[in-house]
């Protein structure tokens, strides 16, 4: 539905999309127009509520509008093309090499912008004046060719009945008609008519994801699905494993998380799962198919489902049952369950940083030549041995504190691929805090005064990370398990004294490991101290990472245990609440309100 409010008072509502709304336009001479996941356009009287046309042609969610001064409106969207409707009927279709176009603009000058999933900004124009030169023109044609475009946005494909590449000796039926034609084997591509230049340009490959009838492996463990995940051109690209049981938003997270990139992706990233694998989730049925939609919350798929008598749900912020949201949300909640492991880093980079302050140091710090060499040979794709663990320690706690993040650095990405092996009676947590000061400095009061240095919040941050990626191994896990109370007690108030972000940032996905940890060893009691820490930390942070993590320490929790439930309604419900209005992100949003839909919920 689509509102008007006039002065605080709903004046008009408009009814016809079959799914949520995603982008407005107002027309010239009144009037406007709608779009979203539908994937119709809609124009709307300035008289009336009445729809006085639909626009037809977008294969998949319609992101964005735009009006031009002339009156012709310009629509994008998943499908990866640039529409332009005049006179309610469609008059272009610009094809881009990109998975989805995410926003475009009309210019005064009657030009069009378009900003798309790879970060490019692109304009069209009818002025052959202002066109590009040849070789843009060339190469962006070139591009569109290679695109490979998944068959889940071209509709169901009955290879049998595809035409062989003779059809594009044929003209299109109109301008702008897209065609499949099949090559050889099983190779299809899809081309688009072009009326003014009476040819045919391809438009892409047809291509589809691994899907969940063949297994894929990635780090040890099978998944439904392993996506290549292309993020800088000339690099290999990245792998997003995915599993039709978890949380597309948590699996975004993670794969975020896991090659360093910043989580003002995460809508992107899970858009694409749930694009890619049709939102479907473990155990669904027909009638039940609740995926979170990343721009209006939970059960955007369903929006109508009925639920048993006594059990229906209102918006989740207002009513009578004010945290449960319509298409029962709540008991589709599906708390993450994997460590959040930072596992990515320039080993070269640091490890030259590494050697070039070993040169420098003297005495019983310098390591020995035999200790650079093993510590240059380091391989993160296999276990790595205990000459180079006793190095990188002696380095991080013997060093000047300015001289150690290179060798801690190090200790994180080892320890989220190889358990740590440590010198006899040596405790990992206490060699790390040693060397990042976190037990003193934090526990500290005497820092509350002066706060924490620039070196002090990078060893604390390193020393963060390495705790909170030991829990990649069972063994590091363990350990860092063991010294849980100590590590607790001192990350608790840390976060009043951090002006890093990244620090921030670090602790809390220590307190989300330390959460997943309670729930793999059963232990209830220490859920709720965490919990309890949680909260603290939660109702006083800003950070969007930290706020994200530490909703979820109240799902994870929660969802195990009855206790940490019940104790997370005292703890956290207010909080949660306001989070889901004004937290400092949309994924912060969309997560608290799908943990308070489930803390509403009358059972685990």
């Amino acid at each position: 539905l689509i509102r008007r409010w006039e002065g605080g008072e709903l004046r008009d509502t408009y009814s016809g999309h079959t799914d949520c709304v995603r982008a407005l336009a107002l027309l010239p001479g009144g009037g406007f127009a709608s779009a979203g996941n539908d994937g119709v356009v809609r124009v709307w009287s300035a008289t009336s509520t009445e729809c006085v046309a639909e626009l037809h042609g977008h294969s998949s969610f319609v992101y964005t509008l735009a009006v031009l001064p002339d009156g012709a409106i310009v629509s994008g969207g998943e499908d990866r093309s640039v529409r332009v409707w005049r006179d309610n009927s469609l008059a272009q279709a610009i094809m881009v090499p990109s998975t989805s176009v995410w926003a475009v603009a009309a210019l005064s000058s009657g030009d069009i912008a378009c900003g798309t999933s790879d970060g490019v900004v692109r304009v069209f124009s009818a002025e052959a004046a202002r066109l590009a030169a040849l070789d843009v023109l060339a190469s962006f044609d070139a591009a569109n060719a290679s695109f490979a475009v998944s068959k889940k946005t071209m509709g169901d494909i009955d290879m049998s009945k595809l035409p062989g590449p003779e059809r594009l000796e044929q003209p299109g039926s109109k301008d702008q008609q897209v065609i499949m034609v099949k090559r050889g084997g099983s190779s299809v591509e899809a081309h688009q008519w072009d009326q003014a230049t009476q040819r045919w340009a391809k438009v892409g490959d047809v291509v589809d994801a691994v899907g969940q009838a063949q297994k894929q492996v990635f780090s040890g463990k099978e998944y439904d699905y392993v996506f290549d995940v292309d993020i800088q051109e000339g690099m290999p690209p990245l792998k997003l494993p995915y599993n039709v049981s978890e949380n597309p938003y948590s699996a975004a997270q993670t794969f975020l998380e896991r090659n360093g990139i910043n989580l003002d992706h995460i809508d992107t990233v899970a858009n694409f799962i749930i694009k890619n694998t049709g939102g479907a989730q473990l155990g669904q049925s027909a009638q039940s198919e609740f995926a979170s939609d990343p721009y209006t919350g939970a059960s955007r798929y369903v929006p109508s489902v009925e639920t048993s008598a006594g059990g229906g749900g209102v918006d989740p912020f207002t009513g009578a049952s004010r945290y449960v949201p319509s298409g029962g949300a709540a008991a589709g909640y599906a708390p993450p369950t994997e460590y959040v492991i930072n596992s990515q880093g320039n080993v070269a980079g640091i490890t030259k940083k590494l050697v070039e302050f070993n040169a420098a140091s003297d005495g019983d710090a310098q390591l020995s030549a035999d200790d650079v060499q093993a510590i240059q040979r380091l391989d993160l794709s296999s276990a790595v041995d205990e000459r180079v663990y006793a190095a990188l320690l002696k380095s991080a706690m013997l060093w000047p504190a300015d001289k150690r993040f290179p060798a801690l650095d190090l200790l994180r990405l080892a320890v989220a691929v190889s358990p740590p092996l440590l010198p006899h009676g040596k405790k990992f947590v206490d060699c790390v805090a040693e060397a990042a000061n976190i037990f003193s400095l934090l526990g500290d009061d005497s820092t509350a005064s002066h706060g924490l240095t620039k070196t002090d919040e990078v060893n604390l941050m390193m020393g963060a990370r390495a705790l909170a990626n030991a829990f990649a191994t069972k063994e590091g896990a363990a350990l860092v398990w063991q010294e849980r109370k100590r590590v607790l007690q001192a990350l608790d108030g840390s976060w009043i004294r951090a002006t890093n972000a990244n620090l921030v940032t670090a602790v809390s996905n220590l307190y989300l490991n330390l959460a997943i940890a309670a729930t793999t060893n059963n232990d209830d009691d220490e859920g709720l101290n965490i919990l309890s820490a949680a909260s603290r930390f939660l109702s006083c942070t800003d950070n969007a990472g930290a706020q994200l993590r530490l909703v979820n320490v109240f799902g994870v929790l929660s969802a195990k245990f009855q206790l940490c439930k019940d104790s997370a309604r005292v703890l956290g419900d207010e909080t949660i609440v306001i989070l889901g209005f004004q937290g400092k992100s949309d994924a912060v949003k969309r997560a608290a309100r799908e943990v308070g839909a489930f803390l509403s919920s009358s059972s685990t």
